[in-house]
């Protein structure tokens, strides 16, 4: 059971610009933590609509709410109402794709960010499951499960005995209360994801250091929305 402490916006509903929570402030943020798993200029932007998304996205400014998450701008930002000029003046295009007939087995507000930067590229799936509230459910085919909540980093590696150890013991050492920690593989030896997410901030030097232990292959810190 989630014991949380309901407080007054999660009565009243989320401080947001837009007519939907599920529709503008959940999708907005669903699109600034793809944003903030890859940093860099990006080459490329598609946002893909799925279930009642790509039903109803002009009418309740979903694109607007992912062009604007992709710039940084939270729902709460007056911004976001003009986030297509503002990605047209800084040169980013996001290509909007409404998909009717995706998998059964998607969330009905579902998003899927697609993300060009150089030789790296990024897809995210995430769903915005109410009030605001967003999971992003995976990471370049790799479960994830992250509601942004919490600071979080994403480990890719070898398939091998004693990297999850290695790594947890690393945040450990480093004062870090680990709130939740999952593995998911490809196959047995081959790449692995672990999602850790913990109490405080991640800096630089910790990254720097788990991205330098054996076996493990890219460390990404995926900031919390409230960071």
């Amino acid at each position: 059971m989630d014991d949380r402490k309901i407080g007054l916006f999660d009565i009243l509903g989320p401080v947001m610009i837009g007519p939907s929570s599920s529709h503008t402030a959940g999708v907005a943020r669903i699109a600034y933590l793809a944003r903030r798993i890859l940093p860099l200029p990006l080459d490329g932007a598609r946002v893909l609509f799925y279930g009642s998304l790509a039903r109803t996205y002009k009418g309740h400014g979903s694109d607007k709410a992912a062009i604007a998450g992709l710039l940084g701008i939270l729902p709460e930002d007056e911004r976001l109402s003009f986030a297509p000029e503002i990605a047209a003046r800084e040169g980013l295009e996001v290509e909007i794709v409404p998909v009717y007939d995706g998998p059964e087995r998607y969330h009905p507000n579902t998003v899927v960010i697609e993300l060009r930067a150089g030789a790296r590229s990024l897809r995210v799936r995430g769903a915005s499951v109410g009030g605001g509230e967003i999971l992003l459910q995976s990471v370049n085919g790799f479960e994830a499960l992250l509601d942004g909540r919490l600071d979080a980093i994403l480990v890719l590696h070898h398939d091998e005995p004693g990297v999850i150890a290695r790594v947890a013991a690393l945040l450990a050492g480093a004062g870090f209360n680990i709130a939740s920690l999952a593995s998911k593989r490809r196959d047995r030896g081959d790449e692995a994801l672990i999602v850790a997410e913990v109490d405080g901030q991640v800096d630089s030097s910790l990254v720097a250091s788990i991205a330098a232990l054996a076996a493990v292959l890219d460390v990404v810190r995926v900031p919390s929305i409230r960071s």
